[in-house]
């Protein structure tokens, strides 16, 4: 009878155990977003661009999820640093979407630009990219985090990158 009992408390120890992992598995599997910390490590870090417009631009992509960028015409073109995040759209692709402020001759604010960007990682540890690009500008009346609320030109390009590795 004592034997009974013990197989029977290893038998709902291994059920109980076994349970807990596959909610566990289930709870990560059922949920519709993925987190930027199950991307491949080697998205991460920073890299510097050549866009097909011959602008050049360094992009910072961090596990969490955010994005952070500076270009070349910055000053020329007067307008910010860009922030915003991204999300894996295949084993080796990404999407970004990044905003930043543009302003006038007079430094006053006159739109919201987003660039939607995909991107491809190339090599073991992803130290190169190739992409494209496009760019919109949103007045006051529309919404930049709905890309259908521009009614503007859009702006196509293309980028090739290298991470900067040490």
């Amino acid at each position: 009878m004592i034997k009974i009992d013990k197989t029977i408390s290893n038998y709902n120890y291994f059920f109980i155990l076994f349970s807990v992992i596959c909610a566990g598995l289930l709870a990560v599997s059922c949920n519709d977003s993925s987190e930027a910390s199950d991307f491949p490590e080697c998205f991460v870090g920073t890299y510097i661009n050549e866009e097909g417009s011959g602008a050049r631009s360094m992009w910072n992509i961090y596990k969490d999820g955010n994005f952070a960028g500076e270009s070349s015409t910055q000053e020329v073109l007067n307008f910010s640093g860009q922030i915003g995040s991204w999300i894996k759209t295949g084993s080796r692709e990404a999407h970004i979407a990044l905003i930043d402020f543009s302003f006038d001759e007079d430094g006053v604010e006159k739109n919201i630009a987003r660039a939607d960007i995909d991107i491809t990682f190339i090599g073991e540890n992803c130290e190169e990219t190739v992409g494209s690009f496009e760019l919109r500008f949103f007045e006051d009346d529309e919404d930049p985090l709905d890309i259908s609320s521009d009614d503007g030109e859009v702006i196509e390009d293309t980028f090739t990158g290298r991470k900067l590795v040490l």
